[in-house]
């Protein structure tokens, strides 16, 4: 049986927090894919994914050219403002180099000062286009970034879940170890889809599969359902009340949509099952800022005990934004600092 949610449902849509830029700005074509960390007390940092729009007078996956990295900031979570240093990283424009055509799908971890983005590197023009790996660049300031020397530090490989590409990370911390959970392309079952699994390690760098590997979540393939092609997508990890919460997004080959997952403290990181309420957020109607999808989460848990859920939210007509759906309040505080954004 699945335990109590850590929110209320449903979750009530505050609308778009980061627009689309203007036609001639390097996120004029679309931004998507948010993650949020709390960069001091406070303050609160957002990367995201911005393309440019290649083709006026066309919206969605054909209009764009190369992606980068983009930052924004907030006082309070819901209304943010881009840094005017963007975008922060783009492709290295190198050929041959992992991420020679762009940087896509960023995640940030503060350590010690130093900032770790990770983010998939692409190696062809277009919307994700080329081969997707896992890349990391560090910096002091978030201006100046160095390119790990050993990157791509995870990449596609074997015969299974994780074959073709690697997606969106998600980092948490338990016990001094990393746990790096990510949505990689591949085959189970003998199904072709992305698929959720979890890498490990000791120093933020040296990425590695567990055993068991394998993906730890399947969409139910069932038709008809929310999750009826088995993707699962972007996982967004977080703790609440001694249970492991996991939110992701699936697809019924239409549409996009997010659920929960959760696993308990003595499974992690394998475990996990499903909520029956799922999905925990649907799309909007017709004509609505996500009519099409409402998809690829992150959560951030507020001091005052609000569950933010982050998402990227695409229009009837492809426009593809940012925007903020939230829950009610939980009963408890925040576990701890840590969990805030991750």
């Amino acid at each position: 049986m699945s335990p109590p949610l850590p929110f209320d449902l449903p979750l009530r849509k505050q609308g778009i927090v980061l627009p689309v830029g203007a036609p001639d700005a390097w996120d004029g074509g679309m931004v998507e894919s948010p993650t949020v960390w709390m960069d001091a007390p406070g303050r609160y940092g957002m990367v995201y994914t911005g393309y440019d729009l290649r083709h006026p007078g066309m919206k969605g996956y054909g209009s764009v050219g190369r992606p980068r990295i983009g930052l924004a900031w907030s006082t309070d979570l819901r209304n943010w403002s881009k840094d005017p240093r963007n975008p922060i990283l783009a492709g290295s424009t190198m050929p041959g180099a992992p991420d020679s055509h762009g940087t896509a799908g960023p995640l940030v971890w503060k350590q010690d000062g130093v900032y770790y983005l990770y983010y998939f590197g692409t190696t062809a023009e277009g919307y994700e286009a080329g081969r997707k790996t896992l890349n990391l660049a560090t910096s002091t300031n978030l201006t100046d970034w160095t390119r790990h020397p050993s990157n791509p530090v995870l990449e596609p490989q074997g015969t299974g879940w994780c074959r073709d590409a690697i997606w969106h990370p998600n980092i948490v911390e338990k016990a001094g170890r990393f746990y790096l959970f990510v949505n990689a392309s591949g085959i189970v079952d003998g199904i072709e889809e992305e698929y959720i699994g979890v890498v490990v390690s000791d120093d933020l760098v040296d990425w590695r599969l567990p055993e068991p590997s394998g993906p730890l979540l399947v969409g139910s393939r069932q038709p008809g359902q929310w999750d009826a092609r088995g993707r699962t997508g972007d996982p967004s990890v977080f703790k609440r009340d001694g249970v492991w919460f996991m939110a992701y997004y699936s697809w019924d080959g239409v549409s996009t949509r997010d659920g929960l997952a959760w696993t308990s403290e003595d499974a992690f990181p394998y475990g996990w099952q499903p909520f029956d309420e799922n999905p925990i957020l649907d799309i909007g109607p017709s004509g609505s800022f996500d009519a099409l999808h409402a998809g690829k989460p992150f959560v951030v848990w507020s001091d005052a005990g609000v569950y933010h859920h982050f998402y990227t939210a695409v229009a009837g007509d492809e426009t593809r934004q940012v925007a903020l759906a939230l829950g009610g309040r939980a009963a408890h505080p925040l576990n701890s600092s840590k969990a805030l954004a991750r």
